[in-house]
C-alpha cells in the first residue's frame, strides 16, 4: 500500500505538474504548482518514513549524487542563516515560493525517494507519465498560436485568447504562464521522447513517439524563445554525437539502432520552422499564406510580478547584460554566501547600475539575475555555486563514463543499447537545461527535472545499495531504541506521531493557499477602488497567515485607505484604523530592514496618510531616505521625495532632488515636466521654459509640456509656443 502510494504520487508529480494552475490566485501559474509539489512531498515522504519503521530499517539507497546534494543543501542553509531577509529565504520569493530553502529541502527528498524506492523497471513508466504531461501541456498550447486558448473556453466560455491582456498568439505560454518557461519545459522532454522513439517495439507505439515528438515541437516552435532553442540545439548535438561516432566506420561496425526515425523527426523539424519560423529565424511559409505577423518578443504572463525582462521592450541581450553586472557586484559584496537564498528582488536595487535607468524597462521589478549560475553566485555566494556547480558536474561525469562504457551493439546486449540510449537523451535534456539557464531561470517543473531526471538516470543503469548508517550510530541507537521490545513500542508510537503530523503540515500547505486567494480578492477589491472590501479579504488573509509579510504590508495600505475614507463619516473608526496602518506598517519594517518592496509600499502608506494628516509627511520622506540607501541608483524615489518636498513648500530641496534624478536618468521626461513647473512657481521663467524644450526634445509633440508653454504664452509671462 505505502509503495503504490509513492508509485501514484509520482506518476502524479510528473504528470500535473505543469498542468495546474488556477484562476483565483495572486499569481496564477508558478504558486499553485509549488503548492502542489509540497502537498506531494508531504504525502511521498510520509509514505517513505513509514515504510522504513515498518520495515525497521533505513531505505535510503547510495548515490553518485547522495554527497553533492547534501552539501548543496547545507550551501543554502547557511545562505538562509545570513540572509538579509530571513522569511524570504526560508518561504522563497512570494507569489513564485519556488528557489526558497524549503521548495529545495521538498526537491532534495524527492530525489532520494525516487531512487530509494524504485528500480530501473520503473524509469520508463515515470518518464511516460512526463510525457504525457507535456503532450497535454503542448496540445493545450497550439490553439493559442491560431487564436484560440484552452483557458478562456474553460474560464468565459470564449473560442478566443481575449481572457489574456498578453499577446498568446504571437509567444504561446499554455499551462506555465510563460513561453520561455514554456519552451524550456518542452524542450527537456523532447530528448526523452526520442529515446522512446528509438525503442519502440512495434509500428503502433513508433508511430505514437512520431506524433508526440511532433506535437512538442511545433508547441515548443511557437513559444518563439530564443534562450530555449538554442539550449534545445546544443541538446540535439550532444543526442547525436554519440550515435554518429557509433555510425562511424572505426566505431566496431556491427548492427546497430536504426537511424532512420531520426532522420524523420529532424526533416519534419526543419518542416516545422519552414512553415512557422524560429526564434532565431524570421523567414516562415506562412507569412506568404496569410497575413499573420511576424512572432514579436512580447512575453506572456498573468501575475503583475514579471520583469520586463519577461515582457519585452529594450533588446533583452542588453538588459541581461546590466543585470548581470548587479548579480556581479552583489557577489563581490556577499562572496562567501550570497545576500541569501531568493533575495535577489531586494539585493538588487542597492547594486543597480545606472545604465539601467536607460533602457525601456528601467523601473520594473527584478526578482532573478536571468542567469541562474550569476543568480546562485550572487545569492548564495561562492558556497552555494561551488556546490551547485559539483552537483551538475558529477551528473555530467558520470553520465559521460557511461555514454562511453555501455555497449551500444545490440548483438551484444539490447539492455545495454536501451540504458545507454536512455542516459543520452537525458544528458541532452540536461544539457539543454544548463544553456538556456545562461540567459533564464529555473521554475517549479524545470527544478523538478533538474533533481529527478538525473535520479531517473542513475535507477536505470546503477545497482543500488542501501545506506548504512556509520558504526558509531548505529551502537547509540542500538542502545537507545533498536532493542526488540523498545522498538517495538518506537513503531507503535511513531508511526501515528508521523501521520498526524503530516496530516497538519498537508492542511497547512492548503490554508496557505487558501489565504493566497483571499488575499488576490483582496488586490482585486483595491484595484477597483472597493476599499472596504480590500480591507476586510486582506484582513481575513493576515489572520489566517500571520507569518507572511506581504500580507501584513499589504493590509497597512488597505488600513490607511479605509482611514483615509472614513475621516469624515467615523473619525473613530478613521483614527484606529490609521493606528493599525502606523503600526503595522513600521513593524513590518523594523522586521524587514532590507526588504525595498515594503519600504516603497510603506512610502504609499505614510504618503496617503498624509492627505488628512499633514504629520505623516514626515514619515514619508524618512522611509523615502531610507529607501534610496537601499536603491541609491533610482531616480523614481529622488522623483516622488521631490513632489512631496513641493508639496511641503520645500521647492528648493525638491529641485535639487530633480536634478540628481535627471543625473540618474537623463531623459526622465517626468522629471523634467515637474522640474519646469518647480521653476516656474519661482518665477525662473528661462529654466521653466527649458526644461519644457527638454520635454519636447524627448518626446515631440509632448501635450503636457506643450499644454504648459501654450498657458504660459497666453498670459505673456513667456513667448507663445508656435
Amino acid at each position: 500500500m505505502l509503495e503504490k502510494i509513492i508509485r501514484f504520487s509520482f506518476y502524479l508529480l510528473f504528470f500535473l505538474t505543469p498542468l495546474i494552475w488556477t484562476p483565483l490566485n495572486y499569481e496564477l501559474f508558478e504558486y499553485n504548482k509549488m503548492i502542489f509539489v509540497y502537498l506531494i512531498t508531504i504525502v511521498i515522504t510520509t509514505a517513505w518514513v513509514l515504510k522504513m519503521i515498518s520495515q525497521k530499517k533505513l531505505l535510503l539507497k547510495n548515490t553518485p549524487l547522495n554527497i553533492p546534494l547534501l552539501a548543496f543543501l547545507g550551501a543554502n542553509i547557511l545562505s538562509t542563516i545570513f540572509s538579509i531577509d530571513l522569511y524570504t529565504s526560508v518561504f522563497g520569493y512570494y507569489s513564485r515560493s519556488n528557489g526558497g530553502l524549503l521548495s529545495i529541502l521538498s526537491y532534495f527528498l524527492l530525489y532520494f525517494a525516487l531512487v530509494s524506492n524504485f528500480t530501473k523497471a520503473d524509469v520508463p513508466k515515470f518518464l511516460k507519465a512526463g510525457l504525457a504531461g507535456g503532450l497535454a501541456v503542448s496540445l493545450w498550447a497550439i490553439p493559442e498560436h491560431f487564436g484560440v486558448s484552452p483557458s478562456c473556453i474553460i474560464l468565459h466560455g470564449q473560442f478566443n485568447a481575449s481572457c489574456w491582456v498578453q499577446d498568446v498568439e504571437a509567444r504561446v505560454f499554455a499551462t506555465l504562464g510563460q513561453p520561455n518557461w514554456l519552451a524550456s519545459y518542452l524542450s527537456m522532454l523532447i530528448f526523452p521522447a526520442l529515446y522512446f522513439l528509438l525503442t519502440a517495439k512495434n509500428k503502433k507505439a513508433r508511430i505514437t513517439y512520431y506524433i508526440s515528438v511532433m506535437i512538442m515541437y511545433l508547441a515548443f516552435t511557437f513559444t518563439y524563445s530564443r534562450g530555449a532553442t538554442l539550449g534545445f540545439l546544443i541538446g540535439l548535438a550532444v543526442f547525436f554525437a554519440p550515435l554518429i561516432l557509433a555510425f562511424h566506420p572505426k566505431g566496431g561496425g556491427g548492427k546497430l539502432i536504426t537511424i532512420k526515425p531520426l532522420l524523420i523527426v529532424l526533416l519534419v523539424f526543419l518542416l516545422i520552422n519552414l512553415v512557422f519560423g524560429s526564434a532565431i529565424t524570421r523567414f516562415q511559409l506562412s507569412q506568404f499564406l496569410s497575413p499573420t505577423t511576424t512572432p514579436t518578443t512580447t512575453q506572456a504572463n498573468s501575475s503583475a510580478q514579471l520583469t520586463q525582462l519577461e515582457n519585452g521592450g529594450t533588446e533583452s541581450g542588453k538588459i541581461r547584460l546590466i543585470v548581470w553586472q548587479g548579480a556581479v557586484d552583489i557577489f563581490k559584496h556577499y562572496p562567501l554566501f550570497g545576500s541569501g537564498v531568493e533575495t535577489f528582488a531586494y539585493i538588487y536595487y542597492q547594486f543597480r547600475p545606472p545604465a539601467h535607468n536607460l533602457v525601456s524597462e528601467w523601473d520594473f521589478l527584478y526578482n532573478k539575475a536571468h542567469n541562474e549560475y550569476l543568480n546562485y553566485l550572487a545569492t548564495t555566494g561562492l558556497v552555494g555555486f561551488l556546490t551547485y556547480s559539483t552537483v551538475v558536474l558529477t551528473f555530467i561525469a558520470w553520465s559521460l563514463s557511461k555514454i562511453l562504457n555501455l555497449k551500444l551493439k545490440i548483438e551484444n546486449s539490447k539492455t545495454h543499447t536501451e540504458e545507454k540510449l536512455l542516459i543520452i537523451a537525458i544528458t541532452a535534456s540536461y544539457t539543454s537545461y544548463l544553456v538556456q539557464n545562461l540567459v533564464g531561470f529555473s521554475v517549479v517543473v524545470i527544478a523538478l527535472f533538474f533533481y529527478l531526471f538525473p535520479a531517473l538516470a542513475i535507477l536505470a543503469v546503477e545497482d543500488l545499495k542501501f545506506s548504512k548508517l556509520p558504526r558509531f550510530l548505529q551502537i547509540a541507537l542500538l542502545k537507545q531504541f533498536l532493542t526488540p521490545i523498545k522498538l517495538g513500542l518506537t513503531s507503535k508510537i511513531a508511526s501515528p506521531l508521523l501521520i498526524l503530523i503530516s496530516i497538519f503540515l498537508f492542511f497547512t500547505v492548503l490554508k496557505y493557499w487558501y489565504t493566497d486567494t483571499l488575499f488576490a480578492q483582496g488586490e482585486k477589491f483595491t484595484d477597483l477602488g472597493e476599499i472596504t472590501q480590500a480591507y476586510t479579504t486582506i484582513s481575513e488573509a493576515a489572520i489566517l497567515n500571520p507569518l507572511e509579510p506581504f500580507f501584513r504590508s499589504e493590509l497597512g495600505y488597505a488600513a490607511a485607505a479605509v482611514a483615509v475614507g472614513l475621516k469624515d463619516t467615523d473619525a473613530t473608526l478613521s483614527g484606529q484604523l490609521k493606528n493599525q496602518a502606523v503600526t503595522t506598517t513600521e513593524t513590518i519594517l523594523r522586521e524587514h530592514p532590507r526588504n525595498v518592496s515594503f519600504y516603497r509600499t510603506a512610502i504609499r502608506t505614510f504618503y496617503l496618510l498624509s492627505t488628512f494628516d499633514p504629520t505623516f509627511t514626515n514619515q514619508a520622506l524618512t522611509a523615502l531616505d531610507q529607501t534610496i540607501k537601499l536603491s541609491p541608483s533610482d531616480p523614481k524615489l529622488l522623483y516622488n521625495k521631490a513632489i512631496i518636498l513641493g508639496q511641503d513648500d520645500k521647492q528648493e530641496e525638491a529641485i535639487k532632488n530633480l536634478q540628481q534624478a535627471i543625473q540618474l536618468k537623463n531623459n526622465y521626461r517626468e522629471a523634467y515636466v515637474a522640474l519646469g513647473l518647480f521653476y516656474f512657481d519661482q518665477k525662473n521663467y528661462p529654466a521653466a521654459v527649458e526644461n519644457m524644450n527638454k520635454v519636447l526634445r524627448l518626446v515631440p509633440n509632448d501635450p503636457e509640456a506643450l499644454s504648459y508653454l501654450n498657458d504660459w504664452g497666453k498670459k505673456g509671462i513667456v513667448p507663445e509656443s508656435k
